[in-house]
């Protein structure tokens, strides 16, 4: 199996929803205040409420709605991992995405333009801690999942 041609095929029938994307950047921004880590000012991540976003995301497209497995892996209170499995056509064949990571590094209000604990969109530019590390990507693995538990 070429994963490198699957991973092709898979590139021309995903289509990029923004509306659904960005909704959920929303959420994951909303919650960016609570997941900043930095343990020497405090700020420990409770990253329970980014997990429950990309969750409740997917939820619909998993048991019997649909192909996903949704695993909750905790090595730390409050610090969740989620696997997400695609049962796929192939028994044999395994395609595997490593993850992102929940929590942002620690911002300053002060010192941002916009709040950055709230998801600004300005033209085609998003603005909010974790946008671009991590929680834009934690927002697009779920959204590429979705499209694979639907179809």
């Amino acid at each position: 199996v070429n994963i490198v041609s699957i991973m092709a095929g898979l590139e021309k029938d995903i289509v990029f929803e923004s509306k659904t994307f960005v909704g959920l950047l929303e959420k994951l921004i909303s919650e960016s205040k609570y997941v900043q880590n930095q343990e020497a000012q405090g700020l420990i991540p409770q990253e329970v409420k980014t997990a429950g976003h990309v969750i409740d995301f997917l939820k619909p497209h998993t048991g019997k709605d649909g192909p996903l497995v949704l695993e909750v892996l905790e090595y730390v209170k409050g610090r969740p991992n989620i696997k997400i499995s695609y049962k796929g056509t192939d028994p044999k064949a395994t395609i595997g995405i490593v993850g992102c990571h929940l929590d942002v590094v620690p911002a300053n209000p002060e010192k941002w333009k916009v709040d950055p604990f709230k998801l600004t969109i300005e033209g085609d530019k998003l603005y909010g801690r974790g946008t671009t590390d991590c929680l834009g990507h934690v927002a697009l693995v779920p959204h590429c999942e979705n499209r694979c538990g639907r179809e």
